[in-house]
C-alpha cells in the first residue's frame, strides 16, 4: 500500500519552527474510506518513526500525531522517545476512567498532551488538567468570541495553539490575546507594507540567481561576481572541499571551483545561499517550504514532460514566497528580476504550462489529498513517485539547510 505523508509546520510567535503535524493518507481517493482512525495514526506512526525516518521529516522538531482512544489505551506512544512527540488527542477520544489512566502515566513518562480542535466537550473534560497543548480552530471560533473563549484557558499553564490561521491579522490577533503555537497558511501571506525598491545587495542576489539559470552559462562572469563578496567566495571554496564532492584536486581559483562543480550544483549552490541573504523578516519556516517545493517539483517534473524545464520549475518553486521573504508584492520582485514569462503566470496567478503540475506540489504540501488526483492522474504520476519525491525533497531541504 502506498502510504502519503505531508507535513504542516507548527511555529512559534517569532515565527521559529517549534514542530510538525504529520498528515496521512492511503491514497489518492481514500479520505478515511476503509480506513479508521486507528488504522490511520498508526500508518502514521510505524511509516514515519521506524520506516522513513522521524527526523528526516521533522527536522528533529517534534511531530504531532493524532491519536484516537484506541491508540492510548494501547499506549503507542511508549514506543518512541517522548521528545520526539507531541500525543494529539482527537476531539472524537472518550476519557474514561481508562484512557485517563493511560494519559496520566504517559504524562508521567515526560510525554506531551495536545487537545485536538478544543470546544470544552465533555467527553475531554477529564484530560484538561493532563494537557499541556490546547489547539483551538479559528474557523470555529472567532473574532470577540475567541476572547472570551480561551478567558478560562489562560490562568492555567497550557500553551494555547492557534489552528487554521491564514492571515497575518489573525496571526497579530491570537498572538496578542495570547496564544504562543501557530499552525496554518498565513506564513504565505506577505503583510502589506509600503512598496520600495529592493537595495542593492537584494538585487544583486537575485540577479544572480537569475544568471545561473540562464541557457548560456558563463563561469568568467560568474566567477567576476562571486569574487567581490567574501561571503560567497567563502561557502563556495568550504562546498568544493567539503565531503559530498570527495575533492581530489587542489583548487586555486573561483573559476576553478566553479568548473568543479559543474553547472547544476552551481545552480542549486547559488540559488540557496542567495535566498537566505535576501531575507528581510526571515521568517525561517518559508525559506525551508521554498526550498521543499523547489526540490519536490523538479523531481516530478523529471518523471513528466516537463523533463526540460526542471531548472525553471526548481527555481519557481524557490521563489514562490519572495513576497513574504522581501515583503513585496510577488509582480514587482519578478518584474526587478525580469523572470521568465512562464514563472510570472505560475507565481502569481498559478496558471500556465506548468499549472497542474504546480497545483500537486501545493495540494501535497497541505495534504489535500481530493486536489490531487485529477493533476497526478494526468501527469501520469504514481502515489509511490509522490511519496518518494516528496520525503527526498524534505530530506535535500533539511541537508542544505545545516
Amino acid at each position: 500500500m502506498t502510504v502519503f505523508l505531508a507535513r504542516q509546520p507548527i511555529l512559534d510567535a517569532n515565527l521559529n519552527v517549534f514542530g510538525y503535524e504529520l498528515f496521512y493518507r492511503s491514497g489518492f481517493t481514500n479520505h478515511y474510506t476503509g480506513v479508521n482512525a486507528d488504522e490511520a495514526s498508526t500508518e502514521v506512526i510505524v511509516d514515519t518513526f521506524q520506516s522513513l525516518g522521524l527526523s528526516s521529516l521533522t527536522d528533529g522538531k517534534p511531530a504531532f500525531i493524532n491519536f484516537s482512544t484506541a491508540l492510548l489505551q494501547r499506549e503507542i506512544a511508549t514506543l518512541f522517545p517522548a521528545e520526539n512527540l507531541v500525543i494529539e488527542i482527537l476531539e472524537t477520544v472518550v476519557a474514561d476512567e481508562n484512557t485517563v489512566q493511560n494519559c496520566r502515566r504517559l504524562k508521567e513518562a515526560g510525554y506531551k498532551l495536545a487537545l485536538d480542535d478544543f470546544a470544552f466537550q465533555e467527553n475531554l473534560m477529564p484530560l484538561l488538567d493532563l494537557a499541556d497543548i490546547i489547539k483551538i480552530d479559528l474557523q470555529a471560533v472567532e473574532g470577540n468570541a475567541l476572547v472570551k473563549f480561551i478567558q478560562p484557558l489562560k490562568d492555567k499553564r497550557y500553551t494555547l495553539l492557534a489552528e487554521k490561521v491564514e492571515t497575518w491579522d489573525q496571526f497579530r490577533l491570537t498572538r496578542d490575546i495570547g496564544f504562543r503555537l501557530f499552525q496554518g497558511y498565513f506564513f504565505s501571506r506577505p503583510e502589506i507594507v509600503t512598496a520600495k525598491k529592493l537595495d542593492p545587495l537584494q538585487i544583486s542576489c537575485l540577479r544572480l540567481i537569475s544568471k545561473v539559470n540562464e541557457p548560456e552559462f558563463d563561469f568568467d562572469e560568474l566567477a567576476e561576481i562571486i569574487s567581490r563578496d567574501v561571503s560567497l567566495s567563502y561557502s563556495l571554496i568550504r562546498l568544493v572541499n567539503s565531503a559530498a564532492f570527495a575533492k581530489r584536486e587542489t583548487i586555486t581559483s573561483i573559476k576553478h571551483a566553479l568548473v568543479y562543480l559543474g553547472e547544476r550544483e552551481i545552480r542549486k549552490w547559488v540559488s540557496l545561499v542567495a535566498l537566505r541573504r535576501i531575507s528581510v523578516t526571515k521568517p525561517g519556516i518559508a525559506v525551508v517550504t521554498s526550498m521543499v517545493r523547489a526540490r519536490f517539483i523538479e523531481l516530478l517534473a523529471a518523471r513528466t514532460k516537463w523533463r526540460p524545464y526542471q531548472g525553471l520549475l526548481f527555481l519557481a518553486g524557490l521563489f514562490s514566497l519572495l513576497d513574504v521573504l522581501l515583503q513585496k508584492p510577488m509582480p514587482d520582485i519578478l518584474e526587478e528580476i525580469a523572470a521568465p514569462a512562464p514563472m510570472q503566470e505560475l507565481l502569481i496567478y498559478g496558471t500556465g504550462p506548468f499549472q497542474d503540475l504546480w497545483e500537486v506540489v501545493l495540494a501535497y504540501e497541505k495534504g489535500r489529498w481530493r486536489g490531487i488526483e485529477d493533476q497526478a492522474a494526468a501527469l501520469a504520476l504514481a502515489p509511490r513517485v509522490l511519496t518518494e519525491a516528496y520525503l527526498e525533497a524534505v530530506q535535500w531541504s533539511a541537508a542544505s539547510a545545516a
